[in-house]
């Protein structure tokens, strides 16, 4: 801790996929794939020090949709294998963990690697996963706090306690939402579909969500033509907007007042259509996104099926949903300084130095 400044000296950042709730009947392959990845921990941490070496394992939101018992019994699974791991196992070691940590978590990944946390102007944290979407970040006017009330989560770091807006919107992930646009106002068992936020061109394309798999196709219609097979953008806006603003609640209307950090699916989406350098990662404005949807949408892109809707739905989730203006300049990452930006680095340093939602 050099200069009383704390670093991230070294560290081993390993993902599997899919995630747990794709195991949703088989939970002992669900254990095993995290049996995958404990054998590289061990690997990487000396032997010796495996019984002081705490481990968790935290589910997010796609554990949260699955109904309760099916959930626990993946958990089970999971903790019956860290039992016999050799390393450090608390009480709450293996558990589905609160949207609000999740939230927490990312920020302070975000603001420790980009040395904002000591800072007053740290950024805000917006991540986008498959089942939710988290916002979090401090509000630059006291003020400001009284909006978000119940929204508002003290965070201890260091000698100080800053106060922190987060939320989780389960439902807002871009797989479920994908999976909304697909099936509004169908009957709940219907798996053929035709979507107008996919290309007309496309027929009987496979998807598999939450364990069931869909045939979907692009809907025609009048703008379409067998020569030039388009989306009707501003109908597969209409449809998006309609099922995410109603979600975007509490609207974190003063999110546009602080730098904006994005990870996750918005890095990924940006980097698979050009919006951005892989390596280097960068910034946009608000508004290509939703230039990106146009043109993706107007071409008949038959190996990205599902980005038309995919942009479509970012665009509209950070504008009509988030209330960002236009020319709002998003910065997206994949890694800080080589590291990872995720929730885990967060949660890591919070189960080694306090207790549950404090980092001190």
């Amino acid at each position: 801790m050099p200069n009383n400044k704390l670093i991230l000296d070294e560290e081993l950042f390993k993902e599997r996929k899919p995630g747990l709730s794709s195991f949703v009947d088989k939970p002992e392959q669900g254990a095993n794939s995290i049996k995958l990845l404990l054998d590289e921990a061990r690997k990487f941490i000396p032997e010796n020090k495996w019984h002081e070496t705490p481990i968790v394992l935290k589910a997010t939101a796609g554990l949260r949709l699955l109904p309760q018992e099916k959930a626990e019994n993946i958990l089970n699974a999971v903790r019956e294998l860290f039992y016999k791991s050799g390393f450090l196992i608390g009480n709450n070691a293996v558990e589905i963990m609160d949207g609000t940590d999740e939230g927490i978590f990312s920020w302070f990944t975000v603001n420790f690697l980009l040395g904002r946390l000591s800072k007053s102007d740290q950024a805000a944290a917006l991540d986008l996963g498959g089942a939710s979407t988290q916002v979090t970040f401090s509000p630059a006017d006291p003020e400001q706090i009284p909006i978000f009330e119940k929204f508002i989560h003290p965070v201890r770091m260091a000698n100080k306690e800053v106060n922190v807006f987060t939320h989780s919107y389960l439902g807002l992930g871009l797989m479920a939402v994908r999976h909304q646009v697909f099936t509004n106002k169908l009957p709940k068992n219907q798996t053929i579909i035709e979507s107008e936020c996919v290309n007309p061109i496309v027929r009987n394309k496979s998807w598999t969500y939450s364990n069931a798999e869909y045939s979907v196709s692009g809907k025609d219609h009048s703008k379409s033509t067998s020569e030039n097979p388009v989306v009707d953008f501003e109908a597969c806006l209409d449809k998006i907007k309609s099922i995410v603003i109603p979600l975007v609640k509490p609207k974190p209307i003063t999110l546009k007042q602080h730098t904006v950090a994005a990870f996750s699916y918005y890095f990924e989406r940006a980097i698979e259509t050009g919006l951005i350098d892989p390596f280097q990662g960068g910034e946009i404005a608000v508004e290509d996104y939703r230039k990106k949807a146009q043109e993706v949408c107007a071409n008949a892109n038959t190996d990205q099926p599902f980005m038309c809707l995919d942009l479509s739905f970012i665009s509209v989730l950070l504008h009509e949903g988030y209330g960002l203006e236009n020319k709002k300049v998003v910065k997206l990452y994949k890694k800080i300084d080589g590291h990872e930006i995720s929730w885990a680095l967060g949660c890591a340093y919070n189960v080694l130095t306090s207790n549950e939602k404090k980092i001190s």
